[in-house]
């Protein structure tokens, strides 16, 4: 019982941190408007972190992990081919979109605030970004691309666009725009002998589910 509780509080703090980081900003919010929001003791905070700045550190993991559940377990699990993997991350997207604490990439957020030509804030992002965007080269690859580096950088674009557009619009619509663009990429890129399977648009998507 007593670990079910400990484990609650981590929670609350890291839900709350995420959510004030996002929307009210990391330098504004101080700890004891995290702690308010969580309805825990201050103790709570450094009994489970430590500091505000390891608290963070948890935040960029979590949101990190997000992706990652995405790229490992619920895009693989789909039964298509790994063009209509990619597309499907913009349905993820839009998912997240929706969610009512949706303000934002933390990671994005994290950078924008602090300072740019290095720091530990910049180095775990862009870490972070790298696997991330590792994991999409990799379904780039899977596809059959035959110049894999440059669907990446394109569709890496679109990805990061819309999750700005949307945090700045407060619109989900992003991102069935950017699977739109996704198409158009994957249509201009050049695939391998193999490759036959022609990605299903976002209009068949949607006449497919009407049905």
């Amino acid at each position: 019982m007593k670990k079910k509780t400990l484990k609650s509080t981590e929670e609350k703090l890291l839900l709350a941190a995420r959510r004030l980081f996002c929307q009210a900003g990391i330098h504004a919010t101080g700890i004891t408007r995290i702690l308010e929001e969580a309805g825990v003791a201050r103790q709570s905070l450094y009994t489970h972190y430590g500091s505000k700045e390891n608290l963070l550190k948890a935040v960029l993991d979590t949101e990190a992990n997000m992706w990652f559940h995405w790229f490992d377990l619920d895009l693989p699990a789909l039964k298509c081919s790994p063009q209509n993997r990619i597309l499907a991350l913009f349905d993820l997207l839009q998912k997240w979109f929706e969610k009512e604490d949706f303000f934002g990439c933390i990671f994005v957020n994290a950078v924008a605030e602090h300072e740019k030509g290095s720091g530990w804030v910049r180095d775990m992002a862009g870490a972070y970004r790298d696997q991330i965007i590792g994991r999409l080269g990799t379904l780039v690859v899977e596809s059959g691309a035959s110049n894999p580096d440059i669907a990446i950088q394109k569709l890496g674009l679109i990805i990061e666009g819309a999750i700005i557009t949307a945090m700045v619009t407060q619109n989900s619509k992003a991102a069935y725009i950017a699977r739109l663009a996704a198409e158009d990429v994957l249509r201009c890129t050049e695939w391998s002998p193999l490759q036959t399977e022609v990605p299903v648009s976002a209009a068949t998507m949607e006449s497919m589910e009407s049905t």
